[in-house]
């Protein structure tokens, strides 16, 4: 395959949230390693819920910045964990600065040395996918949020935005994901797709696989 413009999913595929967000929030709440871990994987859930709402409610959609406050305030919550409005900040802000998985920024510039474009096609605000986009030495040719869309993925409007935005047939888009979710939402879109699939999960929905799953980002380029 020699697609025009390759996409990477940001959270999932290119970045480490656990990884980055463990420390972050064991040295701003004093929690241990063994209660941060879970503190941090239900943060991320509690997020992606709230933004599956977004979808469902049929409203304007809320800010990714602004489900990660909510999902934040409901895992203190029901942790029993208080803290400051500026502590409170710093864990936000804290996903602006989320580290790339250790191969992420080699890959994304293996596929610019095949003469392929690359752009960033997350869930994220433009804002907070500008940020992050900053912790890659690779440089990405475009940034498509979620924002621009009014929706989230799993939303096709999500995956209409290269082809709208930008021009680019499906046929000349790859799709790099890093989760099931994005998997699916990708494949029913049209959307050729690969599968960074780092967690060795499993598809909820086989019906729509992606064109080859990879153990990580290092193995991307060799597919064009």
């Amino acid at each position: 395959m020699k697609p025009k413009l390759v996409t990477f999913d940001v959270y999932m595929a290119l970045l480490d949230i656990e990884g980055s967000l463990v420390p972050v929030v064991m040295d701003r709440l004093g929690l241990s390693i063994d209660d941060a871990g879970p503190f941090v994987r239900l943060w991320r859930a509690k997020q992606m819920e709230r933004a599956a709402i977004s979808n469902s409610l049929e409203k304007e959609r809320i800010s990714f910045r602004e489900a990660t406050a909510m999902a934040l305030d409901y895992v203190a919550g029901k942790s029993g964990i208080e803290f400051s409005a500026d502590t409170r900040a710093s864990l936000i802000l804290a996903w602006d600065q989320l580290k790339p998985w250790p191969e992420a920024d080699a890959a994304v510039a293996a596929v610019k040395s095949k003469g392929c474009e690359t752009a960033i096609l997350s869930n994220g605000d433009q804002e907070m996918l500008e940020a992050v986009a900053g912790n890659f030495t690779a440089r990405f040719d475009h940034i498509l949020s979620s924002e621009m869309a009014g929706k989230y993925k799993p939303h096709p409007a999500v995956y209409d935005l290269p082809t709208r935005i930008l021009g680019v047939g499906k046929a000349d888009l790859l799709h790099v994901a890093g989760s099931p979710n994005d998997v699916l939402g990708a494949s029913a879109a049209g959307m050729p797709c690969v599968w960074s699939n780092r967690h060795r999960d499993i598809l909820l929905d086989p019906r729509f696989p992606p064109v080859k799953v990879l153990s990580d980002l290092s193995e991307v380029a060799g597919l064009i």
